[in-house]
């Protein structure tokens, strides 16, 4: 079993070391901490960070208000599926997904993975 942290969502919200514990200056760095297990049955995906869908239309799909608090960092290579692609896998290996909580910068990319089997 092989397991890979995937950062599926940057987000610089202005609080610096307040926000994040160890920013200098205004603006801290949050990530979405993701998963992917590689098992003998497929691929399992511990949260999914912001999709492609997130990444091409930010608003209305996520508030405006969100967005602009958090100074999200919509970029493609920061989806699941882009770096699922860039291990050598594609969305069809990925065969279950595992929610821990239904926030947009976890829950986001479920879409990405139509065939995955959510938990």
């Amino acid at each position: 079993m092989r397991i890979h942290h995937l950062n599926c969502g940057c987000m610089c919200p202005l609080g610096g070391r307040w926000m994040d514990g160890f920013s200098v200056g205004a603006s801290s760095r949050l990530v979405c901490h993701c998963l992917l297990v590689e098992t003998d049955g497929g691929l399992v995906l511990v949260d999914t960070g912001f999709g492609e869908k997130d990444v091409e239309r930010p608003v209305p799909r996520l508030s405006a208000f969100f967005v602009a608090v958090n100074r999200i960092r919509f970029e493609r290579r920061y989806t699941a599926l882009a770096q699922v692609e860039a291990l050598g896998f594609r969305r069809e290996d990925v065969k279950h997904i595992v929610l821990t909580h239904l926030d947009f910068d976890h829950a986001g990319g479920l879409s990405d993975f139509p065939n995955a089997t959510v938990h």
